[in-house]
């Protein structure tokens, strides 16, 4: 990501954790908008499964816009040679 800031005396970077991104995607083509989202609990798509639909709607409909909320996890990390665990106040 990039991000990099200062805390503690250290320079601390925010990444991403896990690679287990979640997806929610509705379609929002048309006067009104379409609203078709995937079957299923909303956000539980992967992005790849998420895609995959959006493809089938769009054959289906023509509808070519969609939005797209990505859920991740993040984390800040110090530097590569200090070990969090040993910074009090400092938790996962």
């Amino acid at each position: 990501m990039g991000v990099r800031r200062r805390f503690r005396h250290l320079v601390w970077t925010l990444r991403v954790v896990e690679c287990r991104g979640w997806v929610h995607i509705q379609c929002v083509s048309g006067s009104p908008r379409c609203g078709e989202v995937p079957p299923g609990r909303p956000g539980s798509r992967s992005p790849e499964e998420a895609l995959g639909w959006a493809e089938e709607h769009f054959r289906a409909t023509g509808h070519r816009r969609y939005d797209r909320l990505l859920f991740d996890t993040v984390q800040w990390d110090p530097p590569r040679d200090v070990d969090p665990r040993a910074l009090p106040g400092v938790t996962t």
